[in-house]
Order: structure tokens, then sequence, then C-alpha cells
């Protein structure tokens, strides 16, 4: 399982193969809203906190093309091989980002569930994520506060270097936590920005990354399917 950590990474690679922006995964920065370490509590308290879904409770809790309204078109899921051929994405210029690179094995959480959906020339891409609440948020919080910590760095795809400028976001009040950043990606074909929300709702986190307003505009929706705590 691929961490959250490559979002930005993928979207970016993919950006300049295809010359527009397909669903990918990463994280940055924290707004507010997360609590910081690394452990995610002490084995006495994860006793009382809810267990992690399993895959398949997290599946039906997707975004749909149903949901999103439209002219939209969910796109079939990202095969293994797509993180094979991002293998080569590195950054550079970002000291918190290259650390993360190292220990994203670290990151994982203990189940995922994603979809990637087109809007015209636009894209949306959702992830859910269920592990313990404190994990989910120690977690969410490190990845975050690594992708905030620079306001700029290089995103090298192969051969290819990006600049990426690094941005806060507004925040939805929605949910128990909330994680939001947004990039500026300076591609060959132009400047595109990407924006990544997060938002804890109990033991489950959905992350939508995307254009600007389409992520604005589904975020509400994404959280009112996650389970009530």
């Amino acid at each position: 399982m691929r961490t959250t950590a490559l979002m930005t990474r993928r979207w970016a690679a993919t950006a300049v193969i295809c010359g527009a922006l397909v669903v990918g995964c990463s994280n940055g920065g924290t707004d507010g809203g997360g609590a910081a370490g690394g452990s995610g509590g002490h084995a006495e308290s994860l006793k009382d906190e809810p267990k992690p879904l399993a895959a398949g409770e997290l599946t039906p809790l997707l975004l749909t093309s149903t949901d999103l309204g439209y002219g939209y078109i969910q796109n079939p899921n990202l095969a293994d091989d797509a993180d094979d051929k991002n293998d080569d994405v590195t950054t550079q210029g970002c000291s918190a980002l290259e650390r993360l690179g190292k220990s994203e094995s670290d990151l994982n959480f203990a189940t995922k569930a994603e979809a990637s959906f087109t809007y015209d020339t636009s894209t949306l891409g959702e992830e859910l994520h269920s592990d313990r609440p404190s994990v989910l948020s120690a977690k969410l919080s490190t990845l975050f506060n690594a992708y905030l910590a620079c306001s700029s760095y290089t995103l090298n795809t192969g051969s290819t270097p990006i600049e990426v400028q690094v941005s806060k976001s507004p925040l939805p009040k929605v949910g128990d936590e909330q994680f939001g950043y947004s990039s500026t990606l300076n591609l060959p074909t132009g400047s595109q920005v990407v924006k990544t929300l997060a938002v804890r709702k109990g033991n489950v986190a959905v992350i939508l990354v995307g254009a600007p307003g389409l992520v604005d505009r589904h975020i509400d929706k994404a959280v009112g399917k996650l389970p009530a705590t």
C-alpha cells in the first residue's frame, strides 16, 4: 500500500506525462487542527479507541459520480503499476520532505480506499483511510506539517524538474480535525494549482485532492458520508 505522502508527487508526475492532472496521492501542511506527535498514543489509550474499519467497509463510503452530480465521470481504479511508474519521483530543496520520503513506510494507515473523477478538464481524487483516531491524527499531522514546512521545493520526475510553491488553505469546519494546503506546479504546459484537504472524523479520514473549486465544492459531501462518531 502506498502512503498518502505520495499524493502530490504522483499528481505532478502524471501532469507532466499526460499534460493534465489525473488523481494520485500526497499531502501537505497543517493549518490548525491536527495533534502533533509520532507514536499515535500509548498502548493503554489505544485499547479504548475505535478500531480501524475494514477496507470493505470503507469502499461504500467513497464518493460516486451520482453523489457529485452531472458531468462527473469516475475513472478506473489506479493500477498497482501506477506507483511503480512514479518511483523515480523525488523532492529536492526541502529537508522536511526529503526526510519524509525516507520514512513514508512508517506512515501507512491500517486500511485505505480510493476513487478519482474527471469533470470537464479538471480532476478530483478521493482517499479514505481508517485507523485508531490517535494514529490518524498523529500521522496526518506529520504528513501535512512536512509539506507546509517549506514554501517551495523542486519535484523531480525522472529528468524533469518541476518548481512547486506551497501555501496554506482555509479549512472547512467539519469533522474532528482538518488539514489543508495548496500546491502551484510550474509545469512545461503552464501553472497548475492542486488543493489537498483532509478531514478526520473519528477513526476515518477523507482526503480530497484536485482542482481547488472541486475540492471546496465536495468536501462537505465527502465528510457527510463518513460514519457518525
